[in-house]
Order: C-alpha cells, then structure tokens, then sequence
C-alpha cells in the first residue's frame, strides 16, 4: 500500500530524513523514494542507527497519519539493511537504488523520477545540504574528480535496469569483507531488541507455556513498547497474528500518542 500519496507526502519525508541525517550524525549518499517503500545509502559515525531509523520512520508515520485522517500501520515492520563494501559495491548499489522508478515502469530514465537523489547526483538539480556525495562521485571518476558527475550519470544511463540485480545478503562484499562481518551479522539476527528500562522478550515470555498466558505476555511485550514484528519474529508467527492477540486484549487504545510499531 502508498505511504506516499503526494508530493506533500515525498517532501516531508525527505525533510525529515534531512534532519535526521543532521540530528543522528549519519552521512546519506543517496536516496530513492518509491510509492511504497523508500531505500537510502546512509552511513553512521555513531553507533545510533537503528535509534535513528526508527526515529524517521515513527516521526513520518504520526505525520503521515494525523494528515490523512489515519490510525495504524503505516510501515510494516522494522527496517531491512544491508551492510555493502566501498569500492564497486557501493557504486552498483547505488545505481541500483536510483534505477529502482524505471526498473518499475514508472519513468523511462531516472532522471524523470523527482524524488531521488539521482538529478542532484547527476548536476541536474541542486545538491541537497544533507546529501553527502563526495564519496560517491571519487568512486566512479578516481583520475578526475572533477568529472564526477558525468561519470556516475554515464554509468546510471549505461547500465540495464532491468538486469542490474542485487544478491539478497546480509552482507555484499568481497570474501575477506564478509568474513569480517560475518560474525556481527550471525549475533545481530539472534540478538532481542532492547531498550533502557524495558525487560527482554525472554523475561516477559518465562513462563508462558499455555494460550492464556502466551497472550498476556503479548500484550505486556506491546506495552514495553516492543514492535508487533518484533513480538511476531520472537515467537515466529505472523506480525497479524499478534496485532489481533493485543487487539482482542483491549491494548490498541493504549497509545494514545500514536507511537509507530
């Protein structure tokens, strides 16, 4: 479903992901919005990125929902990333990100598509203050920065969209890259999310071996304000399945400050 109905929509959310990029110290390469889902190039200088995409994504939805007269969902579950390599990796992957409006038939060529990073990547448009593309266009034009620009438009138009793929991996690197990070990717899908003062999914859910108590502990995760998806995947059932648990429970008038899950 859209999470962008308009412009008005797409522009708040890229000034909230200007703020923060500002706000959480991370560096945004390059962006692409689509109508229902965005995908970004973002490196942290601190260890707060999670802290800072949910923050985007919880600021955007109250926004999204007060405007439209809406309660809910609007983000499914919790951010997908992928950890990628400087170098080459990063170039394809950013190709691939500002390709994404054609690869969907919505446009012919990306520079037609208004709300990516790709006009101002590519000297069409003004660089946004908080688009960090130096990086970037030294990848793509290493003899003459100067050219950069031309360089990474070359290699955007140059490239099938239809064809450039990218492998669904945790990691997308070379060999000795994704040895190196391996191992935080091996403890980070097995590590519970937690929060300072909020007991672990372990805690809550000791105990709970019957229907009844399965359910309350539930509802008391959602309280601790633990994500539905984060409940679904602890239990490994369907982000559904537990939204009509805490529904049936009477928790969905809980918060009243419309916090996102």
């Amino acid at each position: 479903m859209k999470i962008f109905l308009d412009a008005v929509d797409y522009q708040q959310f890229v000034d909230e992901l200007e703020d923060v990029s500002k706000r959480f110290a991370i560096r945004c390469w390059n962006y692409c919005l689509m109508p229902n889902h965005y995908h970004a190039t973002l490196q942290p200088t601190l260890p707060n990125f999670s802290e800072a995409l949910r923050r985007l994504n919880s600021v955007y939805a109250q926004w999204w929902n007060r405007r439209h007269e809406r309660v809910g969902h609007v983000f499914q579950a919790r951010f997908n990333a992928q950890i990628v390599q400087d170098d080459a990796y990063l170039v394809n992957v950013c190709r691939y990100i500002v390709l994404n409006p054609v690869r969907a038939g919505m446009v012919r060529s990306p520079e037609q598509w208004p709300w990516s990073s790709y006009r101002a990547m590519a000297g069409l448009a003004s660089l946004p203050p908080f688009l960090d593309c130096n990086r970037l266009l030294e990848l793509v034009a290493a003899d003459d920065p100067t050219e950069g620009r031309n360089q990474f438009r070359r290699s955007v138009l140059e490239v099938d969209a239809l064809a450039l793929q990218l492998p669904r991996t945790a990691i997308l690197g070379d060999d000795a890259f994704v040895a190196r990070f391996q191992p935080y990717c091996a403890h980070a899908s097995r590590e519970v999310p937690r929060r300072e003062g909020r007991r672990t999914l372990d805690a809550i859910f000791h105990r709970a071996v019957t229907r009844v108590a399965r359910n309350t502990a539930i509802v008391t995760a959602f309280r601790e304000r633990y994500a539905l998806a984060e409940i679904a995947r602890y239990l490994e059932v369907h982000p559904s399945t537990i939204s009509k648990i805490v529904s049936a429970q009477g928790a969905g008038a809980w918060r009243r400050d419309g916090f996102k899950t």
